[in-house]
């Protein structure tokens, strides 16, 4: 019984902690002062800090973290701070998708780090291998923030080809292909998705591979006449 009580109060002084940590982002923010990480606790940390309340903690800190952009995009704080917080949110629950999709595309787009957003994703992807998220949203920011089409092109079919992978990964595969130059290859891509298409009795997304199928079969005729 006192070992219950103990684990009891334990717990809700670890719970405490936790929210005096959220609380002490939200103080930061208000300063306005650039503050190195090192004041900021580690995952290893947290995690210890959390005594198995990790994705309670994960969610708390997220919380506070979608404050401190907020107060970013009011122009209230700068961001800081805002790797850090995601990468301890990611170490606490690996599993937390969004917060990699969320948190790599501020990294790579608001604070300007191309690779650090992508090695944020890869850590995503290597916490969640099944999940075509990851995969998709590194062929997005290597498609939009780098113009590689060629690696955009290959995460984009890797995602397609994931189990339970949306249909837009399939339609970003084949459009992405074609403008990495594998026009063949993509006219296959969407001509599969026509068919599927039929089977579905999904008119639109029939009608949006016909106009693409047309326009390529177009562009390859032209480029071989070019060649003759």
């Amino acid at each position: 019984m006192k070992r219950t009580y103990a684990y009891v109060l334990i717990s809700i002084t670890a719970l405490v902690l936790l929210f005096q940590v959220s609380r002490s982002v939200e103080d930061i923010s208000h300063k306005k002062h650039r503050l190195e990480v090192l004041y900021l606790p580690s995952g290893q940390f947290m995690e210890q800090a959390s005594l198995g309340y990790k994705n309670l903690a994960a969610d708390i800190l997220w919380f506070k973290t979608v404050q401190y952009y907020g107060g970013y995009r009011m122009g209230e704080n700068d961001l800081a701070l805002f790797k850090h917080l995601v990468e301890v949110i990611t170490d606490l629950d690996p599993q937390f998708v969004f917060a990699y999709q969320f948190g790599a595309l501020i990294i790579a787009e608001d604070l300007g780090y191309f690779e650090e957003g992508i090695e944020f994703l890869e850590k995503g992807m290597w916490n969640n291998p099944t999940n075509w998220w990851m995969p998709f949203e590194l062929g997005f920011l290597h498609y939009v923030d780098a113009g590689d089409y060629e690696t955009a092109a290959r995460y984009f079919r890797l995602a397609s080809q994931m189990p339970g992978a949306g249909e837009i990964t399939r339609r970003f595969a084949a459009f992405v292909v074609a403008k990495a130059g594998h026009i063949e290859t993509s006219i296959a891509m969407w001509k599969e998705l026509a068919q599927l298409a039929r089977t579905t009795e999904n008119e639109y997304i029939r009608e949006i591979a016909g106009w693409y199928i047309e326009k390529l079969e177009a562009q390859l005729e032209d480029r071989h006449m070019e060649g003759e």
